[in-house]
């Protein structure tokens, strides 16, 4: 059923939303992809963080905005006049979700039928760069700065926090050690770690085109992070102040363990909810004074699309008008509602604030 509503849905674009497609000159269409870039290290940019820089965004959502004679100016450029998706051989990506890599096109989401904050934040970058670009996603759903990528600077929950931890744990299994539940502390965070490393280890297998001799330069670290923490009830009692301080620690651990000791760091808002303390909290992270000119937190609600919001409070996808949400929408609002031009602003929005700080 879900694969005949794909095909309807771009069968019947015209027909249940009045847009033609777009009147793109064949010369678009009819160009050479990008040529890699051969002068200096590759520029290395990590993006973390839990399922919004997975990303949740339906490819659905993006061919509507290419053929859609409104939006088309921006996003044709995804599309080879066949119907192919257009390849990035200036960006290279990697991503743990399957371990997928290549050149960037749209499909390094939560999984090869989606995409997140890489594509507009690849775009951009490769048009920045004179360098070749690599990024390396890190990135889970349901993780916690509190519990799954609290940094090794940071401290562990008083001793009668872990035991109430392990007494339940035990419920379950009752082999469950202490040392079991101190280890599910920070493990997201080692986890980010380890894959990062792993990939500069092999760059040559991974991407046969990388020149051993330029090696590689890390460029900027985006972390997109927020839900679980937002939603303690522990820590909205403190308004936070706890998760701006283990940000900053994130941040500072992450120079240490990768050897950047200036590192570029965006913040990304967690836009999908109304602002509040929450996003005042990772705001504040920004704003340590060793942090002035290389951190910096970028805003992301002004992208939310209230129209698509209604539709999924009303229940349209469900219903006999369900074209009109499959075309822009694709998810709940925690997943900024599956919608590629949400995912894809956002990501150019961290992408023109790394430039900035690279800049400086």
């Amino acid at each position: 059923m879900t694969s005949l509503r794909y095909i309807l849905v771009l069968v019947v674009l015209g027909v249940f939303t009045g847009v033609g497609l777009a009147n793109v000159p064949e010369s678009a269409f009819n160009r050479d992809p990008w040529p890699a870039a051969r002068e200096g290290p590759v520029k290395v940019f990590i993006l973390a963080g839990q399922s919004n820089m997975q990303g949740h965004a339906a490819l659905r959502t993006l061919e509507y905005l290419i053929y859609n004679a409104e939006t088309a100016e921006e996003y044709e450029q995804w599309k080879d006049r066949w119907g192919d998706w257009y390849e990035r051989s200036d960006v290279w990506i990697w991503t743990m979700d399957g371990q997928r890599y290549g050149n960037l096109k749209p499909g390094f989401g939560q999984s090869d039928k989606k995409l997140g904050p890489e594509l507009g934040f690849g775009w951009v970058m490769g048009e920045h760069m004179d360098e070749q670009v690599l990024l390396i996603k890190t990135c889970w759903g349901g993780r916690s700065v509190k519990r799954d990528f609290l940094p090794p600077s940071a401290d562990l929950p008083p001793d009668e926090v872990l035991q109430k931890e392990l007494q339940n744990a035990k419920k379950k299994n009752p082999d469950t050690t202490m040392d079991d539940v101190k280890a599910r502390y920070g493990k997201a965070y080692r986890d980010m770690i380890t894959h990062v490393n792993e990939v500069l280890g092999n760059l040559k297998q991974l991407f046969p085109k990388y020149d051993e001799k330029r090696g590689y330069e890390l460029a900027g670290f985006v972390f997109f992070q927020g839900w679980n923490d937002m939603i303690d009830g522990s820590q909205r009692g403190e308004k936070y102040a706890t998760y701006t301080k283990r940000l900053q620690q994130l941040f500072k651990d992450v120079r240490k363990d990768l050897k950047a000791p200036k590192l570029p760091v965006i913040i990304g808002e967690l836009g999908a909810g109304k602002r509040g303390d929450f996003q005042a909290a990772q705001e504040a992270a920004a704003k340590l004074p060793e942090f002035e000119g290389n951190v910096k937190f970028v805003k992301t609600r002004q992208y939310w699309e209230p129209e698509v919001e209604e539709m999924v409070n009303k229940g349209v996808w469900k219903g006999p008008d369900w074209v009109k949400f499959y075309n822009v929408g694709s998810e709940r609002g925690y997943h900024y509602l599956g919608s590629a031009r949400i995912y894809y602003k956002m990501g150019k929005a961290f992408a023109e604030g790394m430039v900035e700080l690279l800049g400086k």
